[in-house]
This record gives structure tokens, C-alpha cells and sequence, in this order.
């Protein structure tokens, strides 16, 4: 059994610790999306602006202050603490989105955050227990992104198309080939692309010896991606079934006289 000191200065996943976190997230986003349905807000445009505005300032604010104290002198390591991970970007990005209705935005709100940084709730690559800030600032950034996109989805009513995760393919080669050169000339390893270096521990290093890794964890992110839309593109086929059934039975009536 580990003792109480231990339990509050490491972390550990799939632990007791990591259930709570889950669950609070879970609870809080549940309450946001249920907020956001309510008849009171849901029906009413200014109420569902003003929602939306505060929950993106909010998710605005509180990504501000993740960077701040990761860049903050005394907890500054170059290693670690540049913003130049996937989770840096769509921090700003996906509750930037609630107040611009930027549809790119959105959409990489939804793949990017949905399906890359939601792996740090299942693989969280954290050291520090509750007893540690560094802690609490981990998870304040990655229920900023994930819980942002979630509500878009379910709150907002978002439904990606195959141009979104197009879109978001773009953009994530990009900053792939951006990031990759940075890695190589600094010797760095954001966004995992590059090589592990001074006993870093990356969570891309069971694919492989780099830089061979690095296309396979790309196209393995894209394919996430991807399997994040299929669900819509199922529904949008299904509906669109639906109403050229109606579309029949209505033609059919109106021949027959019925």
C-alpha cells in the first residue's frame, strides 16, 4: 500500500487518484453540456452567446495561466516548458473556437483535442501527485481541451465533416514538419518527434527507434482522427437515407392522390 507522502508527490495512473480525476472531469463537463441544453439557454440566442463567451474566456484564462507558470523562471526547463507540444496549441485553440465560431478552428478543436490530447487522460505521461502543483496545472490544461471540444460537440451541436478532418490533416502535417526540424536542430522532443534525449521518456518510444517512429505515430494520429469521424459520417448517410425515403413516399402520395 503506498503510504500518504507517497500518494500525494507522485502519480500513478489506472490508481484511485486517476479515477477521481476522470470522474471529476466527466461530472464537469456533464454539468456544462446539461447547462447549455437548458430550454432557458438552448432557445434563447443571447443566453447561448453569453454561455458560450464564458466558458471560451474561462478556457482562454485559465490556458494563459497554464503557460505562464510552465514558463515561469523558477520552474522553467527548456526541455519541457517551450509551448510547442500539440496540447500548447489547441489549449488556446479549442475554447478560442467558442468565441470565434471559426469552423477550422472547431474542427481542430474536435480532432486535435478529442482524439490526440484526450490520450492524456488515459496515458497520462505525469510524475506529480495531488501534493504537487505541477499536478493540478496538468489536468487544468487538458480539461480545458478536451472538455472545450466535448462541449462543442454536445452542447453546441458541432457535427464534423470530411473537410474538417481534412482540414485538421493539413495542419497537423505542418506542425509535424515544423516541430521535426526544431527537434532535430535543438535536440529537443515536442510533440514526440523527436529523438528522447537526456532519460526523457516519451510515449512514442514503443514504436520504434526514431526517426522511423515519427511517420508511423503520424499516420497512427491521423487514423485516430479519422475514427473520430466515422460515427458522423454514419449518421449524416443514415439521415440522408431517411429523407429521400420520405421524399419517395411523398412523391408516391401525391401520384396516387393519397
Amino acid at each position: 500500500m503506498r503510504d500518504s507522502v507517497s500518494w500525494a508527490h507522485s502519480f500513478e495512473p489506472y490508481t484511485a487518484t486517476h479515477a477521481c480525476v476522470v470522474f471529476a472531469f466527466a461530472a464537469l463537463v456533464t454539468a456544462m453540456v446539461a447547462m447549455r441544453r437548458r430550454d432557458d439557454v438552448a432557445l434563447i440566442p443571447p443566453n447561448r452567446r453569453a454561455m458560450d463567451y464564458a466558458i471560451g474566456w474561462i478556457g482562454l484564462a485559465t490556458a494563459t495561466f497554464v503557460q505562464v507558470v510552465t514558463l515561469w523562471p523558477s520552474r522553467f526547463d527548456v526541455w519541457t516548458s517551450l509551448p510547442l507540444h500539440v496540447c500548447d496549441i489547441v489549449m488556446f485553440v479549442a475554447p478560442a473556437s467558442l468565441l470565434l465560431g471559426w469552423r477550422p478552428l472547431r474542427a481542430i478543436g474536435y480532432f486535435w483535442g478529442v482524439g490526440l490530447s484526450s490520450m492524456s487522460f488515459i496515458f497520462p505521461d505525469l510524475r506529480f501527485g495531488p501534493g504537487d502543483f505541477q499536478f493540478w496545472v496538468f489536468w487544468m490544461a487538458h480539461a480545458t481541451i478536451v472538455g472545450t471540444a466535448l462541449y462543442d460537440i454536445t452542447g453546441r451541436g458541432f457535427r464534423p465533416r470530411f473537410r474538417d478532418w481534412v482540414i485538421s490533416v493539413y495542419f497537423g502535417l505542418a506542425y509535424a514538419a515544423v516541430i521535426f526540424v526544431v527537434d532535430v536542430i535543438w535536440h529537443f522532443n515536442y510533440g514526440y518527434v523527436g529523438e528522447t534525449y537526456k532519460n526523457q521518456r516519451s510515449p512514442a518510444d514503443f514504436l520504434g527507434p526514431w526517426p522511423w517512429r515519427v511517420p508511423v505515430m503520424v499516420a497512427l494520429a491521423f487514423t485516430a482522427m479519422y475514427l473520430l469521424l466515422v460515427p458522423w459520417l454514419i449518421v449524416r448517410k443514415s439521415k440522408g437515407r431517411g429523407g429521400a425515403r420520405e421524399m419517395t413516399t411523398a412523391a408516391g402520395a401525391a401520384v396516387t392522390g393519397h
